[in-house]
């Protein structure tokens, strides 16, 4: 019998922040008792109540160290718990706390539930390491959208979404913060260009003003033409002081005035020189930003003065907002310019890892002797918001054969997530079928928590290493090359609760 030395129960409540669409789910009365018939078995009563739900979702979250941290494995349990939970009184979930590898008896053991009639669960992840990336359309009224981004750490949103007339007097982010006050939501923000979409008084309010200021500062090609990086989307001067500061005047002016406030916003994106997509045919000529007849990509003297432009307009933002206010790069600049990357909070690795480092791109960007590695882009970085912040996201999506058979879609953001628990970043999912280059919500399929790290990963040959307070992480390379870079294991409480090496997945 696993003798657990004491319990103290708890209850949790999460409700529709801001705005009472409907009657709350209420949980009452928990009650936690190990048996006394030498089962090891824990039984967990408790009360559900919700007027107009016939069925909740509910989560378990627990404690071993009396309710300092909620991150203890939530394992063996079954019962009136998950997705479809019915109301009542005397719900009972069984925790088959012997079943359980490694023993646990010391600690002072409570248990909280977690209750949602929009059918989100609560579980506890750790370490903290989940990022949501969503720049697509969001129903931004739907109090299980405030739920579902309530559960990252970090949210990367459309500033210009939350900035729109249509929630100008909507605290979205009031409510997503009032389910979790600790994440943080950040707003992308274009760092050099101005779409084109944004002309019409009737455009989105934040791209039509954003056009309407920064439209006397448009980049024209050594042949005369309107220069672009995308399709639809004006190259904007930032070489020019008027134009940086109609930029930060209008992020200024749009998170004074909104009712969305943010902690943050992600800047898109800075690179060493000007970057222009390849494949651009509607434009001629190249972008000549200080109007001398050289295009940009070979006028040596510009794209030093666009490098410093990048720092003027980071710092005039941090002047503008206070240091409390995060900065997040994208783009190749920040990856390897440690002084450039000491004046951000985050960095945002797009298409991780095939962007930046050379081939096998992923053990690479392990390598702690690698000159630009993850461990140390992570040290160049601003700590003072709660940082660093290193998300690692990728929208494209791949699939294998598993050991059935079966078509199984690989979730890069588990992958991501075996690299942020090594070296304490933070992992994005998607969830689009990889048709278009997208950035949208995902969640992790194995939120299982093992507590906060005990030391630094360890290295050795071809395997690596890191202990967590209630479990480990264990990493085997393979190609260390994206898609199939490595094989990984996760373990709490001495038990497998998560693997993957192709074809088999685990669950």
């Amino acid at each position: 019998m696993r003798a657990l030395s004491r319990f103290l129960a708890a209850c949790g409540i999460i409700l529709a922040a801001g705005v009472a669409l409907a009657a709350d789910p209420v949980v009452t009365n928990v009650r936690m008792a190990q048996r006394t018939d030498g089962s090891g078995l824990v039984d967990i009563h408790y009360d559900l109540a919700d007027a107009d739900s016939p069925v909740l979702a509910v989560a378990v979250q627990m404690s071993a160290d009396g309710g300092a941290h909620w991150d203890f494995p939530v394992l063996h349990m079954t019962g009136d718990l998950g997705s479809s939970v019915a109301p009542g009184a005397d719900r009972h979930i069984t925790w088959d706390a012997a079943a359980i590898p490694q023993s646990f008896s010391e600690g002072q053991y409570r248990v909280r539930l977690a209750a949602s009639d929009r059918g989100i669960l609560h579980k506890p992840h750790s370490p903290r390491n989940v990022a949501i990336t969503d720049w697509s359309s969001v129903n931004w009224s739907d109090p299980a959208t405030w739920e579902r981004y309530a559960r990252a750490d970090i949210f990367l949103a459309m500033a210009a979404s939350l900035w729109s007339q249509q929630y100008v007097n909507e605290p979205v982010i009031g409510r997503i913060k009032a389910i979790n006050p600790d994440v943080k939501v950040i707003g992308y923000i274009s760092a050099k260009t101005a779409q084109l979409s944004g002309a019409p008084a009737s455009a989105n309010a934040f791209w039509h003003e954003w056009y309407v200021r920064t439209r006397p500062y448009w980049v024209y090609t050594t042949t005369g033409d309107t220069a672009q990086d995308w399709p639809g989307n004006v190259v904007l001067n930032i070489l020019n002081p008027g134009c940086r500061s109609a930029m930060i005047e209008t992020v200024m002016e749009f998170q004074q005035t909104s009712a969305n406030h943010f902690d943050g916003i992600l800047w898109d994106y800075f690179n060493s020189a000007l970057w222009v997509y390849d494949g651009l045919t509607n434009v001629t000529g190249l972008p000549d930003m200080d109007g001398d007849g050289i295009g940009h990509a070979l006028d040596v003297d510009e794209q030093v003065a666009y490098r410093n432009a990048e720092v003027s307009l980071v710092s005039a933002l941090r002047d503008s907002l206070g240091e409390g206010f995060i900065q997040i790069f994208n783009g190749q600049r920040a990856y390897s310019d440690s002084t450039f990357a000491g004046l951000a909070d985050g960095l945002m690795y797009e298409i991780f890892p095939t962007l930046q480092f050379p081939a096998p791109n992923m053990k690479t960007a392990l390598d702690p002797t690698y000159p630009f590695n993850l461990y140390a882009a992570r040290g160049w970085l601003r700590d003072a918001n709660g940082g660093p912040w290193v998300i690692m996201s990728n929208p494209w999506r791949t699939q294998y054969n598993d050991q059935n058979g079966q078509t199984t879609y690989l979730l890069s953001g588990n992958q991501w997530r075996a690299v942020a628990m090594l070296m304490d970043g933070y992992a994005s999912w998607n969830s689009h079928d990889g048709s278009t280059f997208s950035y949208t919500y995902g969640w992790t399929d194995n939120d299982i928590s093992i507590g906060q790290p005990l030391g630094p990963p360890v290295y050795d040959g071809n395997f690596i290493r890191r202990d967590f307070q209630y479990g480990r992480i264990e990493l085997e390379w393979k190609t260390g090359k994206y898609p199939d870079p490595f094989n990984y294991r996760i373990w709490a409480l001495g038990e497998r609760i998560e693997e993957l090496a192709v074809p088999l997945h685990f669950p």
